[in-house]
């Protein structure tokens, strides 16, 4: 539904003011095209065509090919890096033995880089725009309270898990078809609206579809409004539907929040008035307003930004991982058995989630062999730096880091293959340990980033991705057409898991353990 508030201009001046556009960038851009490049001495592997003067059809080549433009360039320049057209125009990709050399360089900069192409200037987009702050509240909060308090929501947040399990997938012995994808996340936004609304609101089933439906489509705005130029890009948001319902949904957020948000303040003001200690709540409302040290921020977008940076990339990672073990009841066998074990001796606890390292080493390899992305560390330069090889970037200049080294067979023997015990195994080379586990993050392993950048949820998302997992392998046996065949589905260089046909799950109805009684010991 087109905004209502959008001025209808005559046809006459939307004539003109096309004309006079059309002509202005034609100039522009027949100036720039003949321009030399600051990197001409750099091979470039898909430059656009001498005809497509805004780039529209690389662009939208890139978006529907950035995998195997990825692939490609790794095997015409091997070690070396090239210039590359992309959705956000032209950068440098850097090969992975340049990843520990740029991981801390502060003239690379990855808000920087966040802030030109995921457009958070332009209403709608409220969730990317809290990640834009300059005083970090977002990455502040993570790392200082999320991140911090992990043993103390590891039970809540079992809990939930076996309210929502039931919801979603029911109690029943027979098998019933679920829509996977939707299932997963709708269970991943459940747990995350737990730990990050607290009780009052995160069974609320109209945030719920907000924060789903948010978080999913903000990526799908970005990645469209991206394919205007910068300049239009205002103007582009009011007719595309995916930010025009962004636009719907910022509003919905702060109606369902506010009562919420003046209940607690009434509750605040009334225990000062007696001269009592403030209340005080175990969730990110909380945590986000203790951080902000009494500066104005949005608490929906506040919410918002978490919904991004949390719940699609885990449910992709749960999805992922779920997917590679029901093809392999062996390994399932192995996980359930370490189940038992684990939490027979430590109960629901964050050591517990650590100490299961089998399930740790599957989704570890699941996400290695299927990132969230195609390619990594996406950095602006906001001064001008020398890296390796004399490769001089300018202020203004972007790159981004090539996921080769994930794939090389000199580090991971057949690497194609998915193998649950990979890093289970790399536990006890002395040489490996330290980057085998989940969290860790190296440069022969960039599913959460590296360096001073690395993704600051990936603590939180590790737990829950283990706990939510604990509850779906061990209570339900699961299986796929027989037909199924693993696909990754790319757009830009975003990947996801592919189509997962028709997945069936049924109660197990004898266990060994009663795991939710754990929770009342």
């Amino acid at each position: 539904m087109i905004d209502s508030a959008l001025p209808r201009l005559q046809s006459l001046e939307l004539q003109q003011l096309a004309f006079l556009s059309s002509i202005l960038l034609f100039s522009v851009l027949l100036i720039y095209y003949k321009l030399p490049g600051r990197h001409d001495n750099l091979p470039y592997l898909n430059p656009p065509g001498k005809f497509d003067l805004l780039g529209k059809r690389a662009r939208w080549h890139f978006a529907m090919n950035a995998r195997e433009l990825l692939a490609k360039g790794r095997e015409l320049y091997p070690g070396k890096p090239y210039r590359m057209f992309t959705d956000v125009d032209e950068l440098i990709v850097l090969p992975s033995h340049y990843i520990d050399e740029t991981r801390n360089e502060p003239a690379l900069d990855f808000l920087a880089f966040f802030s030109d192409n995921f457009h958070s200037g332009i209403p709608g987009f409220d969730g990317f725009a809290f990640n834009d702050r300059p005083d970090d509240l977002l990455i502040r909060t993570i790392n200082k309270r999320i991140t911090k308090l992990l043993n103390h929501v590891t039970a809540p947040l079992s809990a939930e898990a076996d309210f929502a399990t039931k919801l979603v997938l029911g109690t029943s012995p027979e098998w019933k078809e679920l829509d996977f994808k939707e299932a997963m996340l709708d269970l991943v936004a459940r747990l995350s609206s737990r730990v990050f609304l607290g009780n009052e609101l995160c069974r609320n089933v109209k945030w719920l579809e907000i924060t789903k439906s948010y978080s999913m489509n903000s990526f799908l705005a970005a990645d469209l409004l991206r394919q205007y130029p910068k300049w239009s890009r205002p103007i582009a948001c009011r007719l595309i539907p995916q930010c025009q319902l962004l636009r719907t949904q910022v509003t919905e957020g702060h109606t369902l929040l506010a009562p919420l948000l003046e209940k607690r303040e009434r509750e605040l003001q009334e225990a000062m008035a007696k001269g009592k200690p403030a209340p005080s709540y175990n969730d990110a409302i909380q945590w986000f307003a203790d951080e902000s040290h009494g500066k104005p921020y949005d608490p929906v977008a506040a919410q918002l930004s978490l919904s991004v940076v949390a719940i699609n990339t885990t449910s992709d990672l749960i999805t992922e991982t779920m997917l590679r073990l029901i093809q392999r009841p062996e390994l399932v066998q192995d996980v359930r058995e370490e189940i038992v074990e684990v939490l027979n001796k430590e109960g629901w606890s964050k050591k517990a989630l650590f100490n299961m390292k089998l399930l740790d080493s599957v989704i570890k390899e699941a996400q290695r062999l299927k990132p969230i992305t195609a390619a990594i560390m996406n950095r602006k330069a906001i001064d001008r730096v020398t890296l390796p090889g004399q490769l001089v970037l300018d202020k203004g200049d972007r790159c981004m880091s090539d996921l080769g080294s994930m794939y090389d067979p000199n580090i991971y023997p057949n690497p194609e293959t998915f193998d649950g015990y990979r890093f289970l195994r790399m536990r006890s080379d002395p040489e490996m340990e330290s980057k085998a586990h989940l969290v860790s993050t190296s440069s022969v392993h960039l599913g959460f980033g590296h360096g001073r950048h690395a993704c600051p949820g990936r603590f939180f998302a590790s737990n829950e991705a283990k706990l939510l997992l604990v509850h779906l392998i061990y209570k339900y046996n699961w299986k796929t057409e027989d037909s199924y065949v693993h696909t990754i589905d790319a757009f830009g260089i975003g990947l996801t898991s592919g189509d997962c046909g028709k997945v069936f799950s049924k109660k197990r109805m004898h266990t060994e353990l009663d795991i939710d009684a754990l929770l009342e010991s």
